[in-house]
């Protein structure tokens, strides 16, 4: 299954309608609610209003998330109508929503049944380019933190197959609602079209899980595990979170137009570089999980320790130093339900000692099994507790690996059934690297500037990184016949 920016697949063209989530009265019909909302989404709204107060103007380009989904038969409005309606009430935290007031935040909740859709014909379409360029700006548009709804549906229809399309802001959904979210809607359409009831499991509601972890979090002090860990780290880097940095290039990091300080960071910039490819079929990938096996290790393992070598190789210093996302969903009433169940916690892999890559993967390991018990404790709530003593920016160098192979309907996914798009992102000095484990091997897809000396370095970083994996993986034995 793709994770891959908006703009770089093409929708099959066709018919384009959008459909928007309304309820009667708009918000003013809905209820107050006491629960509180996670220190993910607090910190993501008031970083969206700050962006509002400093440029007048609304944010979300950067942070929506999105699913595309094929059908191969024609569309049927009331059974896509009953889809998206059926969603909305299976999944409370598309029935939610929190505003700021004053120095405070306030929820409100619409309960099921109460969201209408709103059809909206956009227009024809004969070519994948204006489609994709009106889809990406409406998305843009759609999305914004503040407002409700902050997600919006749309589909492109033709006479034997249509197109499912959802955009969301990052505090409503991440990368794992989404690969779950592609097996619901396609169980929830082919119910509707059938008229009967989906065979579905119960999910919970991601506002139940931000009121505990809420509250979970703010009863935590300073002895809580998760601080050693960061103030370990944090010590270990100045208290900034570390970037993308290989030596060895003569050409000067770049600051591109617009970016200046006091500039309107959205006026000049062009969106960040992207990619999104194979990087191991299922065999490779196979023969290299066998190698990291064989050294105690998995296979996320095994891959922070290429990246890690890589890195060192490369001019990067013997240390490399990332942001890791982990889930959060440790209950399995989590399991399926959409929000933002995710945690970061720090990763350091040191490869000054001279060592073999089985090696490095058991130093990868050990690693990731200490820094763990970070993910207990939201970023925010980290920094709220050490205070001043550290500076937390937005992080500059983040890994993320998931198998999806546990996903229900992700062979059909990865066959192209459907993929998880991202928006664009306009950061100067990110780099976003994404690994994930599909049916059909090992994909790749990331995200960093689109030019200067990190935009280069990064390219040499991954076709090594891609280099590496296949020279491991073609020592291995597994899978190999052996003639006598």
């Amino acid at each position: 299954m793709k994770f891959i920016q908006m703009m770089d697949q093409p929708v099959e063209p066709g018919g384009l309608v959008e459909w928007s989530p309304y309820t009667d009265g708009g918000l003013a019909h809905w209820k107050a609610d006491s629960r509180p909302t996670s220190h993910n989404h607090e910190q993501h709204l008031r970083s969206a209003f700050e962006y509002r107060l400093r440029h007048r103007r609304e944010g979300g380009r950067e942070s929506w998330l999105g699913l595309a989904i094929d059908f191969d038969e024609p569309l049927s409005i009331p059974a896509i109508r009953s889809t998206f309606s059926m969603w909305i009430d299976r999944h409370e935290v598309l029935r939610s929503h929190v505003v700021i007031w004053a120095d405070r935040l306030a929820r409100m909740t619409t309960p099921p049944g109460s969201v209408k859709l709103k059809m909206g014909k956009v227009g024809w379409y004969g070519e994948p380019g204006p489609l994709l360029d009106q889809l990406s700006g409406t998305f843009d548009r759609a999305t914004a933190p503040l407002q409700w709804p902050a997600y919006l549906f749309a589909t492109v229809a033709r006479e034997r197959s249509f197109t499912l399309l959802f955009a969301a802001d990052h505090s409503l959904v991440d990368g794992y609602s989404l690969i779950m979210a592609q097996h619901e809607l396609v169980s929830l359409y082919a119910a509707s079209r059938r008229k009967v009831q989906p065979d579905l499991p119960a999910v919970g509601s991601y506002v139940d899980f931000s009121a505990y972890q809420r509250r979970e979090a703010d009863a935590a002090g300073s002895d809580h595990e998760a601080i050693a860990v960061w103030s370990d780290f944090l010590r270990d880097t100045g208290g900034k979170l570390p970037g993308f940095e290989l030596g060895g290039d003569a050409e000067p990091a770049q600051v591109e137009p617009g970016h200046e300080s006091g500039a309107d960071e959205h006026a000049e910039l062009t969106p960040q570089g992207s990619i999104t490819a194979e990087l191991l079929d299922d065999e490779q990938t196979n023969r290299f999980t066998a190698v990291c096996s064989a050294a105690g290790g998995s296979l996320f393992a095994g891959v922070m320790a290429a990246l890690g070598a890589v890195y060192a190789d490369l001019g990067g210093g013997p240390v490399m130093r990332c942001v890791i996302p982990r889930h959060t969903r440790g209950d399995q009433q989590w399991f399926g339900a959409l929000g933002w169940f995710v945690a970061t916690v720090p990763f350091r892999l040191d490869s000054s000692q001279p060592a073999d890559f089985g090696q490095a993967i058991g130093r990868a390991t050990e690693e990731l099994r200490r820094v763990r018990k970070a993910s207990s404790l939201p970023f925010l709530r980290v920094g709220q507790i050490l205070g001043q003593e550290f500076d937390f920016p937005e992080p500059k160098f983040v890994v993320s690996f998931i198998d999806l192979r546990f996903a229900p309907g992700n062979a059909e996914a990865d066959a192209g059934r459907a993929r998880v798009l991202r928006s664009h992102n306009y950061s100067a000095d990110e780099v976003y690297i994404w690994i994930n484990r599909t049916a059909s091997g090992l994909r790749i897809s990331a995200r960093f500037p689109s030019h200067g000396r990190t935009h280069n370095q990064v390219g040499r970083f991954l076709g090594a990184f891609g280099d590496f994996l296949t020279a491991i993986g073609d020592q291995s034995t597994y899978g190999k016949v052996t003639r006598e």
